[in-house]
């Protein structure tokens, strides 16, 4: 696995332009999540800010990629692909994992 591969596909602008667009899918799941999940107000918090448009696409798909094991193994078999092999399921799921964590380090 060359680390290569990942920073290309994660500074590509299609590839950050899709988890972008999920970022808001998911921002918005949390923003309707109940009010007593763990976490909520920070979750709710960093929502907001991704629909601000206040969060960095292509730092967030780096995170997406070196936290998830089965996007980085996409990537890897297809290089050239830059991403585009990487189905928006396990983007979204990827997201969700690294939500709370990425809020948690937005909490003031």
């Amino acid at each position: 696995m060359s680390a290569l591969d990942l920073i290309s596909t994660a500074s590509d602008e299609t590839f950050a332009g899709r988890v972008m667009m999920l970022m808001f899918k998911v921002g918005q799941m949390v923003a309707s999540e109940a009010p007593d999940a763990p976490n909520h107000a920070e979750r709710v918090a960093y929502a907001q800010r991704v629909m601000r448009g206040q969060e960095q696409p292509q730092l967030v798909a780096a995170h997406v990629i070196s936290s998830n094991p089965t996007i980085a193994q996409t990537i890897e078999s297809d290089p050239a692909a830059l991403g585009a092999n990487a189905p928006d399921a396990d983007i979204e799921f990827a997201l969700s994992s690294i939500w709370t964590a990425r809020s948690l380090a937005f909490a003031e």
